[in-house]
């Protein structure tokens, strides 16, 4: 809600000053639409700032949260698991360091945390998955449910990047795959209580 209010206001500032008549004293017009234009900008960068910050100041978990392994049906099938050292892969049985906490930050868009490691399901732009202490964009993923109901995750930051296990559990980079594949798919499920 915030950005779009910040658009909106920022749209309405500028549709508004030139409206206005240029005074007397304040110069030729060209100098005034000039000023102008450098304070719209200026407020467009401003919105971006903002809205930036307060993702990566926000406390995530917001929204609603479940426990739940990410199964990937592929090879012998495994299910991802973020280790303590930030590294990420599939493994057949699942263990403590698969059960994740996957929250919606907004409607279509989900966080996922290593409930064991205490790390985020981050992407760079390389397409290179690990787990990081520190929540940011490139830990927001686009998740989607496919025609076979399994689910896969996309980079909100960068676009066309997937989350996908190789045949042996391995990651996969996020450029190498797309969301057909059967490799990018994955399927949530509940953990067995003990």
């Amino acid at each position: 809600m915030g950005l779009r209010w910040m658009s909106l206001c920022s749209i309405l500032l500028f549709l508004c000053v030139c409206c206005l008549g240029v005074d007397e004293g304040a110069g030729s017009p060209g100098e005034h639409g000039d000023q102008l234009r450098r304070m719209w900008l200026h407020s467009m960068r401003n919105a971006k700032n903002r809205q930036k910050a307060a993702v990566e100041q926000a406390s995530p978990f917001r929204g609603l949260a479940t426990h739940q392994l990410l199964y990937s049906p592929v090879g012998i099938g495994f299910h991802l698991q973020i280790l303590t050292n930030g590294s990420v892969g599939g493994v057949h049985e699942p263990s403590e360091y698969s059960l994740l906490k996957v929250f919606a930050v907004r409607p279509g868009i989900v966080g996922i945390r290593g409930v064991k490691s205490e790390l985020y399901l981050c992407m760079s732009r390389q397409g290179i998955v690990q787990g990081l202490r520190k929540f940011s964009n490139e830990c927001l993923f686009k998740e989607h449910m496919e025609e076979n109901h399994y689910n896969t995750y996309s980079s909100l930051s960068h676009v066309g990047l997937f989350l996908a296990l190789s045949h042996r559990g391995q990651l996969r980079k996020g450029h190498r795959v797309g969301r057909h594949q059967a490799s990018t798919h994955f399927l949530p499920r509940k953990p067995l209580p003990h």
